[in-house]
């Protein structure tokens, strides 16, 4: 019984991945945006290019939160340099190394952690790319996680293997791609208890380059890299979006989280500590923060990898064959780990149907879902000889046109008293732009900031300055008047 439900389980894994490589491959070389905020991120690359600051004021078009510290729009900028490619394709390949990097790392750290055997390491690399689905998100798409999960994971490798002082760097580096990469450098030092010299080695590798790069940044963008970062991406917590949020995630997560957590009924073995903490650290950040407006299943990317570390690593304990007394305090067998894994595989079926189905779509007719909107108005609006305001970001880089107003942040930060409407309000007033494009009427009823583009004053503007011009595939155009 025992193992026909590990054949399932490398069956079902096999199966998932080669969906998944066929998803990968139409996304990655496809030239429209699938999941909010690679336009956004496309179009600060694109500044760099251009010599404009990548940390704008917020006091004059184009308004858009650069969210992230450089790291990952740097490079991006030298493979779209070195390649000549200014579209979504070389920022998603490097989301797509960066993925497949991760899981060879995961691979490798269960077969150190776990004695040398491969196969519990081959079992958390699958796991991971497949089984809930956040990875299969996440791999193609040109925003900075991937890399800054890979960065963080050549750290923990590093801490694993006892490099704990070089591994402040790498950590380093993941919190100069996505500032909330903390929990991985935290648990390392953590676990180096009672060792005082290497906790304050590695702790003052970690925070004297951080500071020095942070310093750097503030300087060379007049002190905008902070407000940025951290100021104009505090977004307020909501629990109608947390409910939601939290729904998603135990969908298809519970499983595996039960399978990882049995590990904590046996002792740990020596590098053990730090995936256990880092599990328990990345758990606990989730948690905390999948509530914040506008927070997806990238929140918990690491907890995924985590996850998918313990469950290698109690797969191989409970597989040895030797006598040994440890096992009888777990509350799984091997027999009853598999079957909870299959459980927590099956429960994707769905997902993975409709991922082969988007594949196909797009291979033979090259739009899914909101693209095919996207490419028939994008003639229209590439056509428009002045600026385009539309609150689709997609919309306007298919079109070739920079994204000139981030409604969803600006409204968030608006409404919290963060930033001063009046750029984007003067500039509607002084009719900036020949066309604006929305995706929903100027006459509808305000929504809730759960899913609010507008403010009051910029939507009063708006209707005071432009006139209906018109409907196509679910947008509503307005002219100047």
């Amino acid at each position: 019984m025992r193992a026909w439900l590990w054949a399932a389980t490398a069956g079902l894994i096999v199966v998932y991945l080669a969906a998944a490589g066929l998803s990968t491959f139409e996304r990655v070389r496809n030239g429209a945006e699938f999941l909010y905020g690679e336009a956004i991120v496309l179009d600060e690359v694109h500044r760099i290019g251009l010599g404009q600051p990548l940390y704008a004021p917020p006091t004059a078009l184009p308004l858009t939160i650069t969210a992230y510290p450089p790291l990952y729009y740097l490079l991006v900028a030298a493979v779209q340099q070195l390649t000549g490619d200014p579209g979504y394709g070389p920022g998603r390949l490097v989301s797509v190394a960066a993925m497949l990097v991760s899981a060879g790392l995961l691979a490798w750290i269960v077969h150190r952690v776990a004695g040398g055997r491969w196969s519990g390491g081959l079992l958390a690399a699958g796991l991971f790319l497949t089984q809930n689905l956040t990875v299969l998100l996440w791999l193609p798409v040109h925003r900075v996680d991937p890399l800054a999960l890979c960065l963080t994971l050549v750290g923990l490798a590093l801490a694993t293997s006892g490099r704990t002082t070089l591994a402040a760097l790498p950590c380093m580096l993941a919190v100069l791609t996505k500032q909330t990469y903390l929990a991985a450098p935290l648990c390392v030092l953590v676990t180096l208890w009672p060792r005082r010299r290497l906790m304050l080695a590695g702790g003052a590798v970690f925070v004297a380059s951080l500071s020095v790069c942070l310093a750097a940044g503030e300087w060379l963008t007049n002190g905008e890299l902070l407000w940025h970062t951290v100021v104009a991406n505090a977004n307020p917590l909501d629990f109608q979006y947390f409910a939601a949020m939290f729904g998603a995630f135990l969908q298809f997560n519970a499983l595996p989280l039960i399978a990882a957590l049995a590990l904590f009924g046996l002792p740990a073995r020596g590098p053990e500590r730090v995936w256990r903490a880092y599990f328990v650290v990345s758990g606990l950040e989730a948690l905390a923060t999948i509530g914040k407006l506008g927070a997806s299943s990238n929140y918990w990317l690491e907890l995924t990898a985590a996850t998918c570390v313990l469950i290698g690593i109690l797969a191989v304990r409970l597989a040895e064959r030797q006598p040994n007394p440890d096992r009888g305090r777990s509350p799984f067998t091997s027999t009853g780990l598999a079957s909870v894994i299959v459980a927590s595989l099956l429960t994707c079926v769905p997902a993975y149907q409709a991922t082969v189905s988007q594949a196909l779509e797009l291979h033979v007719g090259g739009a899914t879902g909101s693209i095919g909107p996207q490419l028939e108005v994008a003639p229209l609006v590439a056509a428009e000889p002045d600026a385009v305001l539309t609150d689709d970001p997609g919309l306007a880089l298919l079109a070739g046109k920079r994204v000139e107003f981030e409604f969803v942040i600006f409204t968030i930060l608006a409404t919290q008293g963060v930033w001063d409407e009046a750029p984007i309000v003067n500039a509607i007033d002084a009719r900036q732009f020949g066309l604006v494009v929305l995706e929903e009427s100027l006459d509808e009823p305000p929504r809730p900031l759960i899913a609010a583009r507008l403010t009051p004053r910029v939507r009063a503007a708006l209707q005071a300055a432009y006139t209906p011009a018109g409907q196509q595939a679910g947008y509503w155009f307005y002219r100047p008047n």
